[in-house]
């Protein structure tokens, strides 16, 4: 009996001194947890001011009519001759289209190891304006494009991109966005986009 109470008495002794280290341990996850919580809603808090829409324009003049210019605008297929670089469209490159060949409906979808997979879409056709819808880079970017069309003269049109960026889903752009520069370098690379589609259109 009295071997049992001391076994006893030794356990309870072995529980007691370390009683303190698991309560210590305990707040430690505490802590830690609360901690983390709260890095978390900072974060979330930060995420949520930063833009998650750009906006970017661009525009240039072309020496063909504006039926001409509609037409060519109006077909899907048409814009894999002026939105890409002849650099991009390398041996892997590879299209698929799918839809109405012209107008509303009409679909491009590009395969590529440089830029990412992505597809276009045509929405409206207007006398006024076209309007497409991107998916880029692997879905990192999505964009709705709006492209008007004002007649100069019978040979001459003011072609403007206004160019609406989609980046929610794309963390690293929305912080980089915080900066001018950013738009700047956008809106610099739709002008020597629209730069390409006025050599195609003015030298077919």
């Amino acid at each position: 009996m009295m071997a049992f109470l001391l076994v006893k008495n030794e356990t309870v002794g072995f529980n007691l001194h370390f009683l303190p280290y698991f309560c210590f341990m305990g707040n430690k996850s505490v802590i830690a947890m609360f901690g983390m919580s709260g890095l978390l809603v900072l974060f979330a808090g930060y995420a949520s001011i930063l833009p998650d829409v750009l906006e970017s324009n661009a525009q240039v003049e072309i020496s063909t009519s504006k039926n001409k210019l509609k037409h060519y605008l109006s077909s899907a297929e048409n814009f894999q001759d002026w939105m890409f670089s002849d650099g991009v469209k390398r041996d892997e490159w590879r299209i698929l289209l799918s839809g109405k060949k012209t107008g509303e409906g009409s679909v491009l979808k590009w395969f590529s190891e440089s830029i990412g997979d992505g597809g276009l879409e045509v929405k409206t056709v207007s006398d006024s304006h076209i309007v497409f819808e991107r998916i880029s880079d692997n879905n990192l970017f999505r964009d709705r494009g709006y492209l008007f069309f004002d007649a100069i003269d019978s040979n001459h049109v003011n072609l403007r991109l206004i160019d609406s960026l989609d980046v929610s889903t794309n963390f690293a752009a929305r912080y980089e966005a915080q900066d001018e520069d950013y738009i700047e370098k956008i809106d610099a690379s739709n002008l020597v986009v629209l730069k390409r589609l006025k050599q195609k259109i003015e030298t077919e």
